[in-house]
């Protein structure tokens, strides 16, 4: 008899800056990487194919097209905004789906049905900070934001978010109760450290990816610097416990920081699909249909977003951040 043929490997690519010295999140991702292809056994069966996005547009977009000619079936990774938009296009005239544990820009989603996001929207952060903001009673706000598609990108959404919220955007900083800042992580650490410097003593709230230990440590008189970021950032003790953790803990000597989180759940998402005989198109119907169960919780999708992605607001100390509870 003729044994039948094996299915070939899932051929998945994956994208992002992987130069830790350009971004702590690149070390952060290919930790996650090297625990989830060395202890996620459905990962045997993954063909990979690594390209640097640059976390730059016109070289994301460069690497959709190595990605569709080496005829990828999925692609993970391209971590920022600027780099996804730019790709997600391409690999949805090629019929790929793209995974991303982190671009949060709303066009990503709302423009490529092909994109499924693990961490929440630029929406969906803008709706959870202007509430917050408004909880505390500050109605007057300030909006600054770096040069990135993302930072530009989520400022816009915070200022839409403002208007709804019955909050009213100033443009001279010394008319607002609150100064906000949307941007990268080395953009949010440089522009709370010019404010202080500068004496401000403002409240002022920085934005998702800065929920980092990176961000540094305030001074004992800098009470009012806070973060709205992912739900989980910094190894909170409430997952501490899950394999993914336990193992980065083991391998590394430390706890996770922002991101793993959402960059295991994706792994976890491709060892199901990397079990199956789907393919393109029937990867994006799989993603579209199926509730996956991780050992991080049930992952399922609305239009591209994750079911259950949350934000919180960090407060930053003499001993960096902590959550702020009330």
């Amino acid at each position: 008899m003729t044994a039948l043929p094996k299915p070939r490997a899932l051929r998945v690519g994956v994208s992002a800056l992987f130069n830790p010295e350009d971004t702590p999140h690149a070390r952060t991702f290919l930790r996650a990487l090297a625990v989830a292809r060395n202890f996620i056994p459905g990962l045997a069966r993954v063909e990979w194919h690594f390209l640097d996005d640059g976390a730059d547009a016109r070289r994301g977009a460069e690497v959709a097209r190595q990605m569709i000619e080496w005829d990828a079936d999925l692609v993970v990774g391209h971590f920022s905004s600027d780099a996804a938009v730019s790709a997600a296009a391409l690999y949805r005239q090629a019929g790929i789906a793209l995974l991303t544990p982190a671009a949060t820009i709303d066009c990503l989603t709302l423009e490529h049905h092909n994109a499924f996001r693990f961490c929440p929207s630029d929406r969906q952060l803008a709706g959870d900070l202007l509430a917050w903001l408004k909880a505390r009673q500050w109605h007057t706000l300030h909006i600054d934001a770096d040069d990135s598609a993302h930072g530009q990108a989520l400022a816009q959404a915070i200022a839409r978010a403002a208007t709804h919220a019955g909050l009213h955007r100033v443009f001279e900083r010394e008319q607002s109760q609150v100064e906000v800042f949307a941007g990268r992580l080395q953009a949010s650490r440089e522009h709370w450290q010019a404010r202080r410097q500068a004496g401000s003593t403002r409240p002022l709230v920085l934005t998702d990816d800065a929920a980092s230990p990176y961000l540094g440590v305030a001074a004992a008189q800098d009470c009012n610097t806070y973060v709205v970021g992912f739900g989980v950032a910094c190894g909170d003790t409430e997952t501490s416990q899950c394999p993914g953790h336990v193992l980065h803990q083991m391998l590394f000597g430390a706890r996770p920081e922002t991101y793993y989180r959402e960059s295991m759940l994706m792994f976890y998402v491709l060892s199901v699909l990397a079990n199956n005989t789907w393919r393109k198109s029937e990867l994006l119907n799989a993603l579209n249909s199926t509730s996956f169960n991780t050992p991080l919780g049930l992952v399922s999708f609305d239009q591209g977003e994750c079911r259950g992605a949350f934000n919180r607001v960090w407060r930053l100390g003499e001993r960096g951040l902590v959550p702020v509870i009330e």
